[in-house]
């Protein structure tokens, strides 16, 4: 298998005639703002894809193909994994596509989106997409100021 290119986006759209993907709001940053529980990770709502395309020169009768996606947060931990397997038939593209709706934040920095696939019995990492996520303070509540009265 050789990998041709993988996109992090927030929504993929597939064309059923053509099969093409539409990638909407491709991510390579992220922020968000809120008050936040010491302990980690915390699990946040952001729905998010990464679309992979492969080429294969496989004999007609075809394999099982696994795939491997894991997470691995600015301190090199893996945070999230996640597999599949590809059932693969005659030459030509594939595509693979992880979905996922909540994001696992540990703290700021670079998260790295790696993509894997199964050679014998060793995982070949074919891509590493970052992701710098950034957590912002909530402002402080203004205290309006208010007239004298008498």
């Amino acid at each position: 298998m050789r990998h041709i290119w993988s996109v992090l986006c927030r929504y993929a759209v597939e064309d059923k005639d053509s099969q093409n993907y539409s990638l909407i709001e491709t991510l390579s940053h992220v922020s968000f703002k809120g008050d936040i529980p010491d302990e980690r990770p915390v699990s946040l709502p952001f729905k998010h894809r990464i679309v992979t395309l492969w080429r294969h020169s496989l004999d007609p009768s075809g394999i099982e193909f696994p795939v491997r996606l894991r997470i691995l947060t600015p301190a090199i931990v893996e945070i999230v994994s996640a597999e599949m397997t590809v059932n693969v038939k005659g030459h030509g593209t594939l595509k693979t596509n992880f979905n996922s709706d909540t994001f696992q934040y540990t703290s700021d920095g670079i998260y790295e989106y790696e993509i894997s696939y199964l050679k014998g019995e060793k995982w070949i990492v074919a891509t590493r997409i970052p992701l710098k996520v950034t957590h912002e303070q909530p402002e402080p509540e203004q205290d309006e100021e208010s007239e004298p009265t008498e």
